[in-house]
């Protein structure tokens, strides 16, 4: 079955890298094997989504409308680049980000000091099947 889901990761416990007058924060994790909404992604779904998630748009917040809708233009604060799947852990990537952007500080301050509040969150397309009581995330079609 596909389906949207909505999902949140954050770099709790993840070393990363701030690099201010670059805008970038390298080694951010942006998805893990096991979802906290009790999903498991297959290592091999998120293997081949590495692709997927390249030159990914990062937005502040959720969409105000549904999640195919448009966004703000002040709402965009950068991009994700260098993505890889660690097939243990998850996806991880060199988040790019507007270092002129209004929560650029913040975000810089907390990769350096509060990485447990530098989260992303999305909503991706997926098959998913059921496996006993788990659901289970088969492929990524769409982050």
């Amino acid at each position: 079955m596909t389906e949207t889901l909505q999902e949140y990761c954050d770099s709790r416990g993840v070393p990363m890298r701030v690099d201010r007058q670059q805008g970038i924060v390298r080694g951010v994790k942006i998805l893990g094997l096991r979802s906290r909404n009790g999903r498991t992604y297959l290592p091999e779904a998120l293997s081949q989504a590495v692709r997927l998630y390249e030159n990914a748009k990062v937005n502040v917040n959720h969409p105000k409308t549904p999640a195919s809708g448009p966004r703000d233009y002040q709402d965009r604060i950068g991009v994700i680049r260098n993505v890889v799947a660690r097939g243990d852990e998850g996806l991880f990537a060199d988040f790019h980000f507007n270092p002129k952007h209004a929560l650029a500080e913040q975000l810089a301050w907390d990769a350096e000091h509060a990485p447990e509040n530098v989260g992303f969150s999305h909503n991706v397309q997926a098959r998913t099947a059921r496996r006993g009581d788990q659901v289970v995330v088969e492929t990524i079609t769409r982050p």
